[in-house]
């Protein structure tokens, strides 16, 4: 999921050897112990050296206020909730979206943070997620209305002022697309419930397949809202005047093809295994069987610091997929100039949402200092 809750103390990890005088020691590799928190220290740096610090936005500090206001006034936040404030999201998106109008990365901070809260509120839980799957959160973002009976509880009344501010970005054409991925995401959270309920993780397939959409990086398609971008108005009509005034007028740009939604889906993979590694610690101690570690470790019959390791190459193995699939787009000369523009903002999007993984870093540090973190 894209929610990793408190960071716990939990037990060391891995396979225990016996010394010569009978007193059990665990493996150690990398300069520190199996345990999970060194193993967290381990990741950390893999994702540091894979995508180094980010630019940020200019507006890095309006966009984090900006979503803090909205989610306490939508009623997602509780004045004093730390969820928010440790999420940083306002500066997460101006990380993914450093060059993006301040109104795109608004929009994208708040519909993010709307995840977000879902995320760790909602989806895991199977009772709440089925009362919310009734009330059909997806056509609320694309219609803009609750259907009747719905609650008007602040997930539901706060996805229809989603709606609206996308409409009113001009971004109608748009809603399809990311209902469409509001979707995928609350089908394929639903989908976890019984590997919950048993203890029994899915195979390595099902949880690739299924971690692409419960990732929660759709709201990314807000991007789209930028001028230039698949889809939208050649950026040399809109007005010349800061922010606009009117609508572009010009020819639309190329639609958004089948190539680049393969790219954004990629990227949103590799978000969802570096949230894995990271988040791994806690959800060990709760017994969640929903994370690419135990699902790598039960398929293959593998120790736990083994299977940690292994998702870190498997992490790196998607990163340079992305790598060569992108160099490979930009390479290409016939690439119209709007999907150019999206492939280096799905980059961006990846080298951005590194800053994503920090809040569970600082989490775990502050809450087990001295478990061998580095």
């Amino acid at each position: 999921m894209t929610g990793g809750g408190q960071v716990r103390r939990t037990t060391g990890g891995g396979p225990v050897r016996s010394t010569t005088d009978g007193k059990p020691v665990r493996s150690t590799t990398d300069g520190g112990t199996d345990t999970p928190y060194a193993l967290a220290a381990y990741s950390h740096r893999h994702l540091l050296r894979l995508s180094p610090a980010a630019g940020d936005h200019p507006a890095a500090e309006e966009l984090e206020a900006d979503v803090r206001s909205w989610a306490t006034g939508r009623g997602l936040s509780a004045p004093g909730d730390d969820g928010l404030a440790r999420r940083r999201i306002g500066r997460l998106v101006g990380r993914c979206m450093p060059g993006a109008p301040v109104a795109v990365a608004r929009l994208t901070a708040r519909y993010l943070a709307w995840v977000f809260h879902f995320d760790d509120t909602v989806a895991e839980h199977a009772d709440r997620l089925a009362v919310h799957r009734a009330s059909d959160p997806p056509g609320i973002l694309l219609s803009g209305r609750l259907p009747d009976g719905a609650p008007a509880c602040a997930h539901l009344t706060s996805l229809v002022s989603v709606h609206e501010a996308i409409v009113a970005a001009g971004g109608t054409a748009l809603l399809p697309l990311l209902a469409d991925g509001l979707r995928r995401y609350v089908e394929n959270c639903a989908r976890e419930t019984p590997w919950r309920a048993t203890g029994t993780p899915p195979t390595l397939a099902e949880y690739l397949a299924q971690r692409v959409h419960t990732s929660g990086g759709h709201p990314m398609y807000l991007h789209l809202l930028a001028p230039g971008m698949p889809g939208g108005r050649d950026p040399q009509t809109y007005p010349q005047t800061s922010p606009p005034t009117a609508p572009p007028t010009g020819p639309p740009t190329a639609p958004l093809t089948a190539p680049l939604t393969g790219l954004a889906e990629l990227a949103f993979l590799i978000g969802g295994l570096a949230n894995d590694l990271l988040g791994h610690a806690a959800e060990q101690r709760r017994g969640d069987p929903v994370n690419a570690v135990t699902v790598l470790a039960h398929e293959y019959g593998l120790p736990v610091p083994e299977a940690y390791r292994a998702v870190v190459v498997l992490h790196a193995g998607h990163q340079h997929r992305f790598d060569a699939a992108c160099a490979g787009l930009l390479a290409d000369a016939t690439l119209p100039a709007a999907q150019r523009r999206f492939v280096h903002a799905v980059m961006g999007w990846v080298a951005g949402s590194a800053a994503a993984v920090e809040p569970y870093w600082h989490q775990l540090l502050a809450t087990e200092p001295t478990q061998g973190t580095g």
